[in-house]
């Protein structure tokens, strides 16, 4: 039975409703859309990745560059999810593709991140922020979880070492499979992602490195102009006023494990974003769902357009992309 996604944002969607979604899109839109999972979680959800251009089938792909989105690294943060399945629509039931400059890119799309964590979230506690693994010796696992944004190998120390702290940094970095699955689609990309967006919420911010330090990557400039442009865009059209900076300066302290500063520092991703969408609260009223999509779209799109129409000088150097 197929999906109708004339609802899809009038209220949050399960799992299993994303899934449905998705299969619903491959079977109309094939020739535009591949949908796979290269990972479970702990409780053993796929964890789905979406990969989107406008000729997906083709057996001789062209080299061309890539953008990564990810969605509910935190559990509770449920409107990211519902962003990340807009831009899926876009792109494909609204044909947003054929635009010049997306054309350029592969859009590959974690829509859902953290998927054990979000059920939860969902079904038992609405601030939940993290995995759901227990943790310590078998006999006496009294905490659960890793908070996923402290469990990349970039300044991985400054993180808790609390289990039962919301922002417990994991036994190690890379210690929970949703992360790894991070890692392991960044490592596929290289060299042709060149845009990093992580979606979060809700403190109308677009940040970019670095998290864990002060000291500004080399093209911090040029970071700052994309992260602009979608600030300014999202104003133009609705008024909304978002910030912009470096994330330290932003949220005016040093987190460590970040996905940006890994994605960044490590993976040289060129472009790296937090996009903290504008909204009250982690779980905004339903009726508010589509129109804080509208208006992230609007910024996304800006950006991309700024990465590819005044930076194409930096995009230098891609390979043909092989997912499976």
């Amino acid at each position: 039975m197929s999906f109708d996604s004339s609802k899809l944002f009038q209220t949050y969607q399960s799992h299993r409703d994303i899934k449905q979604y998705l299969d619903t899109l491959l079977q109309q839109h094939s020739s535009k859309i591949e949908v796979f999972s290269r990972a479970e979680s702990y409780e053993g959800r796929e964890i789905l990745t979406v990969r989107i251009c406008h000729d997906v089938r083709e057996q001789r792909r062209p080299n061309r560059w890539c953008i990564l989105i990810d969605a509910g690294i935190h559990a509770r943060e449920w409107i990211t999810v519902s962003v990340a399945l807009f831009i899926v629509r876009q792109l494909i039931e609204k044909d947003e593709i054929s635009a010049k400059s997306f054309r350029s890119f592969e859009w590959i799309i974690l829509p859902l991140l953290n998927p054990d964590g979000y059920e939860y979230s969902r079904e038992h506690n609405k601030m939940w922020r993290k995995t759901r693994r227990p943790l310590g010796p078998r006999h006496r696992r009294s905490c659960v979880g890793v908070d996923c944004n402290r469990n990349f190998n970039v300044a991985w120390t400054i993180g808790s070492a609390r289990f039962c702290s919301l922002l417990y940094r994991g036994e190690r970095p890379f210690s929970e499979r949703e992360t790894k699955n991070v890692r392991d689609l960044f490592r596929k990309l290289r060299p042709a992602c060149k845009f990093y967006l992580s979606l979060h919420s809700y403190a109308k911010a677009i940040l970019y490195p670095r998290a864990y330090t002060r000291t500004l990557p080399r093209n911090w400039q040029m970071q700052h102009t994309i992260a602009e442009a979608g600030v300014e865009a999202m104003k133009k059209a609705t008024g909304v006023r978002y910030r912009c900076g470096s994330a330290s300066t932003v949220l005016n302290r040093p987190v460590g494990g970040s996905s940006i500063d890994y994605a960044h520092d490590i993976e040289k991703v060129p472009v790296a974003l937090v996009m903290e969408v504008a909204s009250k609260g982690f779980h905004p009223p339903e009726a508010n769902i589509e129109r804080i999509c509208e208006e992230s779209w609007i910024g996304i799109g800006a950006m991309v357009n700024c990465l590819a129409s005044s930076f194409r000088s930096v995009l230098k150097g891609s390979g043909t992309l092989h997912l499976r």
